[in-house]
């Protein structure tokens, strides 16, 4: 059956490699969809206010007016919490009920009512997620921890300097 037109003379081999093309198209299509779609999805969730001018807006007068009394800056407002308490700038609260009751009227009159929490090194991680949460159910927009800078302890008394032996084999001196 050598010379059958049905049994090739050479058998077939099996293809052990993976058809890429199909993965490549199926990648591109997808890509050309998501370029498609993103400008889409930016048109809508971001709201840029520019500094230009509305042009249908009436021409503002230029009599001179006296100008408003400007308000001064709201300082930041720092919390501190130490294993002795609870402070806000120079007053210290003697529990939690006291800081809330303040901190609730404090930031119900602010307008930024961000708060920086400045806990010190040797208060328990437990305490300051407590007060983070405290913070937020108080009515603060947003809480930070930041590290605080502790006055330097006064250095000990130096001992007495001792020169410094002489450098042997240094390559400058022979």
């Amino acid at each position: 059956m050598a010379g059958s037109p049905f049994h090739a003379a050479e058998e077939a081999k099996e293809i052990s490699e993976v058809n890429v093309v199909p993965l490549a198209d199926v990648s591109l299509v997808l890509l050309i969809i998501l370029l498609t779609l993103s400008p889409m999805m930016t048109q809508d969730l971001l709201r840029i206010q520019t500094a230009a001018k509305d042009a249908a807006a009436p021409p503002e007068p230029s009599v001179e007016t006296a100008p408003a009394p400007e308000k001064p800056p709201e300082l930041v407002l720092v919390v501190g919490l130490s294993q002795a308490g609870i402070s806000v700038g120079e007053k210290t609260f003697a529990g939690p009920g006291e800081f809330m009751g303040y901190m609730r009227g404090e930031l119900a009159r602010r307008s930024d009512r961000k708060v920086f929490l400045a806990p010190q090194p040797d208060v328990p991680h437990g305490k300051v997620v407590n007060m983070l949460e405290m913070l937020k159910d108080c009515g603060a927009s947003s809480a930070a921890l930041v590290q605080t800078e502790e006055a330097a302890p006064a250095p000990a008394a130096a001992p007495a300097a001792r020169p410094a032996p002489p450098r042997r084999g240094w390559i400058g001196e022979l």
